[in-house]
């Protein structure tokens, strides 16, 4: 058993929501698939700096526009939790119920500057699953990912599937790009050490200075890729999210051996 799910690695419009909702409820519309992930920030837009504070409520409008399409369905939008403290967050649909999910960790270097403008989520209280027929899921947003208590959280709590919203721009060109085997490592281990599926949706096309890169995949439980998008141009992608491979990989491995006194060391650093 286990869920077909599709990805759809779509070129944002900045700041320009109801045509990106237009776009979001086209491809719902049209998919055949049991879930279906868009990228991070994927109705907004990602490089919103000062309009984060100005497009949050029409978000959050286009996001309940979005769970009364009646389909599972994992989007990026802003959420406002109280006045004047907004997330970066998923928007989780399930059984035509919106839940909003956080992203944790707020990349703050370089170029980016999310902790300007968002507030991070509480893992006590945001860090959530879902079920969808035979499978648990949850979410992490980008950063998320590239911190390894996320996915072990959510992987602990009981999901067999972690998606993986993301605009992950490009820095260098290359064949292939560094950052793309830096994700493809990054969630092979993630998948490997906790037995789950990693979904990795990427943002793709020109934001202001930046430069999304596409890419998006499905690694399995074993740290296989099992199907994957092109770089650099808008796709849907299906993949067969299968409990079996699940099974698999946790009969030989260490998942099962968990030893809390590390968080305890951790916690304490």
């Amino acid at each position: 058993m286990g869920v077909k799910v599709e990805i759809v690695q779509i070129k944002s419009r900045l700041g320009k929501i109801r045509d990106n909702y237009e776009l979001h409820a086209s491809e719902l519309r049209s998919s055949t698939a049991d879930c279906v992930v868009f990228p991070e920030l994927s109705l907004t837009g990602y490089v919103l700096r000062d309009l984060v504070y100005e497009l949050v409520a029409e978000a959050q409008r286009y996001s309940e526009k979005l769970s009364e399409e009646g389909r599972c369905a994992i989007f990026g939008t802003l959420a406002e939790v109280r006045p004047g403290i907004i997330w970066n967050a998923a928007g989780v649909v399930v059984d035509g119920k919106l839940t909003y999910v956080p992203k944790f960790f707020l990349p703050t270097y370089g170029l980016f500057e999310e902790r300007r403008y968002f507030q991070p989520g509480d893992p006590k209280r945001d860090l959530v699953t879902f079920r969808i027929r035979d499978v648990n899921f949850g979410v992490v947003i980008c950063e998320d990912a590239w911190h390894p208590e996320p996915i072990e959280a959510l992987a602990r709590m009981g999901a067999d599937l972690v998606f993986v919203p993301s605009a992950s721009p490009v820095r260098r060109l290359s064949q292939p790009l560094d950052i793309q085997v830096s994700w493809q490592s990054l969630l092979r281990a993630h998948s490997l050490m906790n037995g789950v599926w990693t979904v990795f949706s990427n943002m793709v096309g020109a934001q202001e200075e930046e430069f999304f890169w596409g890419g998006s995949f499905f690694m399995s439980p074993r740290g296989k890729v099992t199907a994957e998008a092109p770089i650099m141009e808008e796709s849907r992608l299906l993949g067969d999210i299968t409990l079996d491979e699940v099974r698999l990989s946790r009969r030989f491995s260490s998942f099962r051996d968990h030893i809390r006194e590390f968080h305890e060391v951790l916690r304490n650093l």
